[in-house]
Order: structure tokens, then C-alpha cells, then sequence
């Protein structure tokens, strides 16, 4: 700025020529330019700008056009609010000063409100004249901000459900809102000073000080369930957020907790727990039921019958056993296959596939597939010789509405397509493509049995 000011052309100013500058205006400008403040000097009725390299960067893209130019020309967006402040040195010779002022003021960034702490002082002539004002500025936007940001956050902090606690990294308690006095029962005043493991139930205490270890060295903790202990001894069911807390030069000086009372969640689990072990027990009666009709019903020249019967009874158990396990809408697709092949030796299968799930009709309805599949190749195909394996491959993924599966046999007996089509085949073929919304093809390659399933995860029964 002390080349600008020198190289400027100032004789087409009113405060003219540089080397004809009066001492007091050489004077302000020295001790202007010498300053780590932020400073802008506002001289004659026209307050022509002359300022500093620190104050240069407060006014964005008006640097360095406003230098030597009238002040109204240059902050006219805050024209209004700044000249009576000028006018004020100007004419009474008073300093004005103020904390985090508010200046509505454009500076190439779009329209913005900015804060500054100012002292605005005269500058006197020769004859006692304010012939200048001296501007000493510093922007506060930024911390103002922060302070706003600040209560903001302890005004959600204090007025969430959510328990938050903060402690050092000696598990001194620092701080303690009002969602943690609900949760926990104990004020503030108790609190504050105390040691979170007031809060820990009795043989969880190492789990807390392996926690606080973890958090010091700055290891991510993520989300977890546990319990935690009231003021009345009893035990709440709580989800817990841990977070570091930083002090100086980014160093972790302890801990914020957040802890959400997840009791009626748990309740809701225990209860859903002992309805699906009450559905599930209701099943198995209801299919034990009908094995005992059935085999009351054929006579004994159809023990064969009756053996097949109750082994697509025990599949389809199988299979509600995999939904009852999980949330009954969906399971996983691996565990549907390793399920349905229960009765057989896991080394007799190449299982490769992504994760992903399948809707509850699929899990019936692959469950059977499988079964059919597996007690047709333990009867003729790979399974019913040494050696022979079944390889069940996959392709989809949880994001896609589709999926693609193929059984494939191999090292079994040659394989003969047969001339009729049995209950087993209709079964794979009619039941997977009408619940599973897609096409299965079977191949009775030489090789071995091929089965293609091109279908929907997400498929729902039919109308039909």
C-alpha cells in the first residue's frame, strides 16, 4: 500500500500533490502504513480513502479502485450507516467506538452483514482543524459467527431429550444438560466434578476406562447399545455417541456422550422376540399336524410319497425358520441357500454371491427350489456321486430391483433329459417365475443340471 499511495495521482484529488502533503496528513499516513491494525484513513469533506495491507482484504474486490476515490463512491451500499459516523468525528471531534458493529457491505462475495469492533478518531490540523478521520477496524465477522454458532448449539444441547455429558479424559464430568438430569435423574450440581462411572453399572467399569483409552488416542468409536445406571439403581437401556472433544492445537482433552433412552425399543424387541418363538412354534405345530393327516391318509404303498411329503414340510419349515430369525420381510440370500442345504455336506457346494437380500416371498419360495434342486442331485445327479459338487452363483447387489442365480452340477452321472416333466421340475420352474416375478430355465445339460433364475428381489404374490 505504501507504493500505491506513492505512485497514486493525487494532484487530481483535493488533498494534492504528495510532496505538498501538510505534516499532520504525513504523519497519519506513516503511522497508518506502519501498523499491523487494520486502518483506513478518511481525509476531507469528502473522506478521499487512503488505507493499509491489513485493511485491504475487508473490502474484497473494492481493493484497490477505492483508494483516492470519495468513500461514498466505494461503500455506497453502507453509505447511509457510515457517514453519520464520519460526520460525527468530523464535526465534533469525538472518537466513536463500538463492539461487533453491524455493516451491511458488498464486497465481490455477494450482499453480507459483517461485524467490526471500530474506533474512529479525529485527526487535527495545524490549527486544531478534524481534518481527517483515523479508522482502526477489526473485522469480527468470523467470531461473531462462531459465537452465534456457539449458542445455538448449547440452546439444542440444553433443550434435546437426548442425555449429552461431556468429560476429561480422566472421566471427570465437565458439563451436563438437562436431558441427561431427566435420564439419569441426577442435577447438574451433582454431576459436574463427578466421575462418569457413577453412571456404569457394576461389571461394566473396564468397558468405560477401555472406552475413554480409545477415545484419547484418538481411535473412532462408533454408535452402541448398552446400559446405564440411574440415580434410583435402576438400569436404563440406552444407545450411546462418543465423540473426542478437542482443547488447543487439535489435541483430544476428553469426551462428549450423547445417550438416547432406547427402552421402549428394546420392550418392542422383546416382545417381537416371543411372538416370532410363538409364530414359530405355532408353525411347526400346524406343519406336524398336517404330516400326521398326510401320513394317516396314503396307505403304505406309498411310504415313498409320504417320505417326499414330509421333506418338502420340513423345507418349507426351514424356511420360515430364516424369516422368523430375521425381521419376517427379507433375509439374507446366503442364509436362505445354507438353510435349504442343511441335510447335506457344506463341501459338496461352491456358494459365491454378494450380500443382498430377497422379500419373504422369495425365501419360501427359493427355500423349496433348493430343496427339490439338492433331492434331485442326491438321487441322480452330482450329489449322488463321489466327487460330484454343486456350484450356486449370484449377481445383483442390495441397490438393483434384480438378481441372477444359476445351480450348475457337475462330476455326477451323465444326465439324460427326461421325456415327462415331475412335480419337482414344475415346481422350480411354475413356483420361482410366479413368485419371484422373473424366468427359470432348466438345462439338462450331459454334464450335469443347469438351473437359470433371472429374477425380482423385492417381488410380491400375484393377484392371480
Amino acid at each position: 500500500m505504501a507504493r500505491l499511495i506513492g505512485s497514486y495521482d493525487w494532484s487530481r484529488t483535493s488533498i494534492g500533490l504528495v510532496s505538498e502533503w501538510p505534516q499532520h496528513l504525513r504523519s497519519a499516513v506513516d503511522i497508518m502504513l506502519g501498523a499491523d491494525l487494520q486502518i483506513v484513513l478518511f481525509w476531507g469533506p469528502q473522506f478521499l480513502a487512503l488505507y493499509n495491507d491489513p485493511y485491504a482484504p475487508t473490502i474484497g474486490d473494492k481493493h484497490p479502485h477505492a483508494l483516492g476515490r470519495p468513500a461514498r463512491e466505494y461503500w455506497a451500499e453502507l453509505w447511509t450507516d457510515l457517514e453519520p459516523l464520519l460526520k460525527r468525528v468530523l464535526e465534533t471531534g469525538e472518537t466513536v467506538s463500538a463492539k461487533d458493529r453491524p455493516f451491511y457491505i458488498e464486497r465481490g462475495r455477494g450482499p453480507e452483514t459483517v461485524y467490526f469492533d471500530i474506533s474512529y478518531s479525529p485527526v487535527h490540523d495545524e490549527e486544531g482543524m478534524v481534518a481527517g478521520v483515523f479508522c482502526i477496524v477489526n473485522e469480527t465477522t468470523e467470531l461473531r459467527r462462531a459465537q452465534d454458532l456457539e449458542r445455538r448449539l448449547a440452546a439444542i444441547i440444553a433443550s434435546t431429550d437426548d442425555a449429552i455429558l461431556s468429560a476429561d479424559l480422566d472421566m471427570t464430568i465437565t458439563s451436563w444438560n438437562r436431558g441427561a438430569e431427566r435420564l439419569y435423574g441426577y442435577d447438574a450440581e451433582e454431576m459436574i466434578g463427578g466421575s462418569v462411572l457413577t453412571l456404569i453399572p457394576e461389571g461394566q467399569g473396564e468397558e468405560e476406562y477401555d472406552l475413554f483409552r480409545r477415545i484419547g488416542l484418538g481411535e473412532h468409536v462408533p454408535p452402541y447399545e448398552t446400559r446405564r445406571r440411574r440415580r434410583d439403581g435402576t438400569l436404563v437401556d440406552v444407545s450411546l455417541t462418543v465423540s473426542p472433544v478437542y482443547g488447543g492445537e487439535d489435541q483430544i482433552i476428553g469426551a462428549s456422550k450423547i445417550a438416547r433412552d432406547i427402552t421402549a425399543k428394546k420392550q418392542f424387541e422383546r416382545f417381537q422376540a416371543m411372538a416370532m418363538g410363538e409364530l414359530k412354534h405355532r408353525i411347526k405345530n400346524i406343519l406336524s399336524t398336517v404330516t400326521a393327516i398326510a401320513r394317516q391318509t396314503f396307505g403304505d404303498e406309498e411310504r415313498d410319497a409320504v417320505r417326499t411329503f414330509d421333506e418338502r414340510l420340513a423345507s418349507l419349515a426351514r424356511a420360515h425358520d430364516v424369516l422368523t430369525t430375521g425381521n419376517w420381510e427379507e433375509a439374507d440370500l446366503r442364509a436362505v441357500i445354507d438353510t435349504a442345504l442343511q441335510p447335506y455336506a457344506p463341501d459338496r457346494f461352491r456358494i459365491e454371491g454378494p450380500a443382498i437380500n430377497v422379500g419373504a416371498h422369495a425365501v419360501t419360495a427359493l427355500t423349496l427350489a433348493f430343496h427339490e434342486l439338492a433331492t434331485n442331485a442326491a438321487k441322480y445327479g452330482a450329489l449322488s456321486r463321489e466327487g460330484g459338487v454343486v456350484s450356486i452363483r449370484w449377481y445383483g447387489s442390495r441397490d438393483t430391483a434384480r438378481f441372477k442365480l444359476q445351480w450348475r452340477e457337475d462330476g455326477g452321472p451323465d444326465v439324460v433329459a427326461p421325456t415327462r416333466r415331475g412335480f419337482g421340475s414344475k415346481l422350480i420352474e411354475r413356483l420361482l417365475a410366479a413368485e419371484l416375478n422373473g424366468e427359470v430355465r432348466l438345462d439338462f445339460a450331459p454334464s450335469g443340471l443347469i438351473c437359470d433364475v433371472d429374477a425380482s428381489l423385492r417381488a410380491e404374490i400375484s393377484g392371480s
